[in-house]
């Protein structure tokens, strides 16, 4: 959805990020897989080509993956166990199980997967999991009107909800 504001279209976005968990070891050069799908608008109904599936089970063959996942209209770039710290969202609680499905890159220190937008759902599965909800650090507001003694100080807290990436896996597909 969206929504016109001075002739302009703009995303309903909810909130920012503060934080982004960087992603070390992944410097080298990459071999860039261009997977390719008959049918890409449905997952379960895919039918892959061979060369798609020996790309797919070459980076199925690596140790480690990494993901950038797009989480409320923010990229974050995650690893396993890797911890993303967000500003708050209300709906969820301590313990809870996200499965994050917009993935714009999956790789490794070998091959990657790039998306157009997105990485098709049926070749991966990221879980996230609420791990607290902290509060940011305190900031101090001073408003003061010109030519004036008045002076007004208020104060302000962030909240934030962390995640903790549980598992990336690539899941292996059939020709």
């Amino acid at each position: 959805m969206s929504s016109v504001r001075a002739g302009r279209l703009f995303p309903r976005v909810a909130a920012s990020f503060t934080l982004r968990t960087p992603v070390r070891g992944f410097q080298t050069t990459r071999a860039v897989l261009q997977v390719t799908s008959a049918t890409a608008a449905s997952p379960t109904a895919t039918k892959w080509s061979p060369q798609t599936v020996e790309l797919v089970n070459r980076l199925r063959d690596q140790q480690k993956y990494y993901a950038t996942v797009i989480i409320k209209g923010r990229p974050f770039t995650v690893t396993q166990n890797d911890i993303v710290v967000m500003d708050r969202i209300k709906d969820l609680e301590l313990g809870d199980s996200l499965a994050l499905n917009q993935v714009t890159e999956l790789g490794s220190r070998d091959y990657t997967i790039k998306g157009q937008p997105f990485v098709n759902p049926g070749m991966f599965k990221i879980e996230a999991t609420v791990i607290e909800h902290p509060d940011g650090k305190q900031f101090t507001v001073t408003k003061k009107k010109q030519r004036t003694a008045g002076q007004k100080t208020t104060f302000h807290r962030n909240h934030h909800t962390m995640l903790r990436i549980s598992l990336i896996d690539v899941n292996s597909i059939q020709a």
